[in-house]
């Protein structure tokens, strides 16, 4: 069953090497940087070699080269990626390898490594000119046929507002450089670099996040199985009418679950827990802790997420700081007392749709009342994701629904598209791509 994990988020390098890297790069992986691709085509063996000793030992092993493979020699790396530059796979074993296409074509050969760069699948950040390669129906069939699948890294334009799209294409990850980086290698300011990534990690969140309830069938932490074992990887223990002390009995016991999962937990409203207890975030209504107060209990580390009526609930959350929006509800639900007015369909598609004109780079999580056969719709609609609770523990077998929904969310209808298998229509659909301006 496939799990509803998020995009993996690579970071590439800038493609100079400039004062104060090694430290922004230690800064980064400190904050969750799981795999950077360093790629200076034109740096010096010897440059390289003083930029990875200058990288805290403890990290080597998350990051794969782009050049000077004669560095794993020195250094105990991750991997190596392909490329024109570099066509040949060392003949090292265990090496994680990656490489770079260009085409659809290309994509028949991902089997043979461990994942590929398709490129430019959105019009660059950091390459003026350098526009994307693919129409949206094509990659929608291409996803349906199973080219696009989790092998399969989107590089091109990767930002806050595309990652959802990149999400809903089917790729298993992106590749980020311009909207990462910006200008600090010139003006070095490292508060801006960390809210770059921060948003970009946050922009992560899709597909399905489980909301704990108790029901006559399963209490919290057997709905929290449920989830997990459905291949759900994103839970929000929400417990309204439970004391602090225990909230946090429970959520100590509900991360031991989520652990062997690599599942994030959120805590409903008590922020002191999510700090005792490490989770992954909070989750703040209208009546809880405001989002400033949260964050300046919990610092940069934590997710922090709010509950929206209106979009101006969107546009104060937005500049209080939150990671992700909760937006509902959808219709009526008996889960939540003091519901707030329904929003319906049409209601998304508005407020999405203002997001975007306002610059709201948000992920937007649909709440209250959805049933599964308001999923497709919903996405369409432009929502990131589908956060559920009594969908999920209603149904006569609620880890096959689980794992129902997360297929759903993965495979959203595509519009105006159909048909299973590319065609050669398909591949002479995309657009020319000069290679010689990006190679990755």
């Amino acid at each position: 069953m496939e799990n509803d994990r998020h995009l993996a988020l690579i970071v590439i390098s800038s493609e100079t090497v400039f004062a104060g890297e090694a430290t922004a790069l230690n800064r980064l992986f400190e904050r969750g940087m799981n795999l950077l691709h360093l790629r200076k085509p034109q740096a010096s063996e010897k440059d390289l070699h003083t930029l990875l000793s200058q990288i805290d030992e403890r990290f080597h092993e998350r990051i794969v080269l782009h050049d000077r493979f004669s560095l794993l020699d020195t250094f105990r790396l991750r991997g190596v990626h392909l490329n024109r530059r570099n066509p040949v796979r060392p003949e090292r074993k265990g090496l994680f390898v990656s490489r770079s296409c260009h085409s659809l074509e290309e994509l028949k050969t991902a089997g043979e490594y461990d994942c590929v760069f398709l490129s430019p699948v959105f019009d660059s950040i950091s390459k003026a000119g350098y526009l994307h390669a693919f129409s949206r129906e094509t990659l929608l069939s291409a996803k349906a046929a199973g080219w696009i699948n989790r092998k399969v890294i989107a590089l091109g334009g990767i930002s806050p507002d595309t990652l959802p799209l990149a999400a809903a294409y089917g790729f298993g990850g992106v590749a980020v450089l311009g909207a990462l980086w910006g200008d600090f290698p010139k003006d070095h300011d490292m508060n801006a670099l960390t809210r770059r990534f921060d948003r970009l990690c946050a922009g992560q969140m899709n597909g399905l996040l489980f909301i704990t309830h108790r029901t006559e069938r399963y209490d919290y932490l057997q709905s929290v199985a449920i989830a997990l074992e459905g291949g759900c990887r994103r839970i929000q223990l929400r417990m309204k009418e439970a004391s602090p002390a225990e909230v946090e009995k429970t959520a100590l016991r509900a991360m031991a679950l989520c652990e062997p999962y690599g599942a994030e937990l959120y805590i409903d409203d008590h922020v002191e827990v999510c700090l005792k207890v490490c989770a992954k975030g909070v989750h703040l209504g209208k009546t809880d802790m405001p989002p400033r107060d949260a964050r300046r209990m919990l610092g940069r580390d934590f997710i922090i997420g709010g509950t929206a009526n209106t979009f101006d609930d969107i546009r104060r959350l937005h500049s209080e700081g939150v990671d992700y929006i909760g937006l509902g509800p959808f219709r009526f639900t008996a889960t939540k007392k003091n519901l707030s007015p329904v929003i319906g369909l049409d209601g998304y598609r508005r407020m999405i749709v203002q997001c975007r004109e306002q610059s709201i780079r948000l992920p937007v999580f649909a709440i209250g009342g959805i049933a599964p056969e308001n999923i497709p719709a919903l996405i369409q609609a432009g929502v990131s994701g589908i956060a559920l609770s009594s969908a999920i523990l209603q149904a006569q077998n609620p880890v096959e629904e689980t794992g129902r929904i997360i297929t759903m969310l993965r495979n959203p209808p595509p519009s105006g598209v159909s048909g299973t298998a590319l065609s050669s229509a398909i591949l002479q659909a995309q657009n020319p791509v000069e290679k010689d301006n990006h190679d990755e």
